[in-house]
């Protein structure tokens, strides 16, 4: 076991540990333990003035020696993050623009450069389908419903479109990423712990038929008994190494509203989902460069076998598509060296 040595010198309280200097600070209440060499990585900023080895800075310190710092922990976590990794990740539950802000006091210019490019990115897509399901009547100038498991079915209720025993829900508009990135969105409640989220781009809307019905040919996107996965089905084959990004255990439960957002552009596919009632997430990328001459889009479930009646529920569903000829800037991405003097031996 490493010794450990506290000592407080006149502007630091600091943690000695095998050459790492590690920082106590108190941000708006909660206690956070970070190093020397993280808060000081944009050298220019405010934060890397306030604790660059020879600064003036006069701290002012809680009853027990921590360091305060006055601003909102959560915004502060998304920085801190950003300065250990150089990726922005930012929890759906939490606002872009808090984090803006405060990046913008502590003059953190990489990364309110990159909220800015990602916030100019919300106003370049254009909405190709928007569907809440409000209606008791489908609408089937949008859809085809295939039936072709057994007992499969399905029903409009309060804003959700119910699918019953591998019911099979394909637009009918075909959306081909090769015109333009796809973005989907939408909410999914499973009724059952075992039932399956099945959604998938680039298909021609087939099943394999018993005994699964999987879908015959496309990307999937897909997450059961507590693993989001990317799938390739027939000849469409994802090629590249799968990036796993995840928050908390990764479990939802039934009755759980979880929201979805799946990314294609025809080369990189991603796939997050997210839940705020626990505050778990996950988010996992690959690529795949295989094209199909159909590409409509497909929702099914699927339950665990030789279980009955399972269903899950699908809401708020929107297909969008990115105008811009220039490539979208992944929320996710990895800053270069040029950008921020990243220390990946941290």
């Amino acid at each position: 076991m490493n010794n450990i040595n506290l000592e407080l010198n006149n502007e630091f309280i600091v943690i000695n540990n095998n050459q790492n200097e590690w920082v106590k600070l108190n941000v708006g209440g909660q206690i956070i333990h970070t190093t020397l060499t993280t808060l000081t990585k944009e050298k220019g900023s405010m934060l890397g003035l306030m604790f660059k080895k020879d600064t003036t800075w006069k701290h002012t310190r809680d009853e027990n020696g921590f360091i305060l710092i006055d601003a909102d922990p959560r915004y502060f976590m998304v920085i801190l993050n950003f300065l250990r990794h150089g990726e922005i990740v930012v929890e759906p539950n939490l606002n872009y623009y808090g984090v803006l802000s405060l990046a913008r006091y502590f003059g953190l210019n990489s990364l309110t450069d990159l909220i800015d490019n990602e916030e100019n990115n919300k106003n370049s897509w254009s909405n190709l389908l928007e569907e809440n399901f409000v209606s008791n009547e489908l609408d089937y100038n949008r859809w085809i419903v295939q039936r072709d498991s057994p007992g499969s079915n399905f029903i409009l209720e309060e804003g959700k479109f119910k699918l019953i025993n591998r019911a099979y829900l394909v637009s009918k508009e075909q959306f081909n990423p090769d015109d333009g990135e796809i973005r989907i969105t939408g909410i999914w409640t499973k009724d059952s712990q075992e039932d399956f989220f099945q959604v998938a781009t680039r298909s021609d809307g087939s099943n394999q038929g018993s005994p699964y019905f999987e879908v015959k040919n496309g990307i999937e996107f897909h997450y059961s008994r507590g693993q989001a996965t990317i799938i390739g089905r027939g000849s469409i084959l994802p090629s590249g190494m799968v990036k796993i990004k995840k928050q908390g255990e990764f479990f939802f439960g039934a009755g759980v509203p979880v929201h979805f957002e799946i990314f294609d552009d025809g080369c990189t596919v991603s796939f997050s989902l997210w839940e705020t009632t626990h505050n778990t997430s996950i988010t996992i990328e690959t690529t795949c460069t295989n094209k199909n001459l159909t590409n409509y889009l497909v929702i099914h479930n699927r339950e665990k076998i030789n279980t009955n009646s399972m269903s899950s529920w699908i809401s708020n569903l929107k297909v969008s598509r990115w105008d811009k000829s220039t490539p979208r800037r992944n929320r996710y991405r990895r800053l270069t060296d040029k950008r921020l003097n990243l220390n990946t031996s941290m």
